[in-house]
């Protein structure tokens, strides 16, 4: 999974962020993020975590969870160690809807980046509280 997952985002950063001197430096639009692009799945399950470098795949996550977005602006977290459920809301925010605000049960935000979403797989990123980038994948299979 560690070969797939950087060499993935690494791609992504290029594609978003390499610019020709030729092309004006305009960079390809990409289409933005629909609640649908959320909701055609009926769970999310975290199957990668990237932090300062080191991947943690699977059953090594400590509290792994999943997450089920749901049309009506709610999500539900689900603790996969134990099945524990907890509730909260969702939007997409920003131009393209790249921001995604989850807002717990508890009422503490939780901002992370859509980096890509497709019917198999949703990237998330947030820096973490020193600053350095945190990756989530999440796949439609346990």
């Amino acid at each position: 999974m560690k070969r797939f997952l950087f060499p993935a985002l690494a791609a992504l950063a290029l594609t978003l962020g390499s610019c020709d001197e030729k092309e004006c430096c305009v960079q390809p639009l990409t289409p933005p993020i629909t609640t649908t692009s959320l909701t055609q799945t009926s769970t999310w399950y975290l199957s990668a975590y990237s932090a300062a470098g080191q991947v943690t795949e699977g059953g090594a996550i400590k509290d792994r969870f999943a997450l089920r977005f749901a049309s009506d602006g709610s999500y539900r977290r689900i603790l996969l160690s134990d099945s524990s459920e907890m509730a909260g809301t969702w939007k997409l925010a920003d131009p393209d809807n790249r921001q995604l605000n989850l807002i717990d049960h508890k009422g503490d935000p939780q901002n992370f980046t859509v980096a890509s979403v497709n019917t198999e797989n949703l990237y998330l990123s947030r820096p973490d509280k020193a600053g350095q980038l945190e990756i989530y994948l999440f796949k439609t299979v346990r």
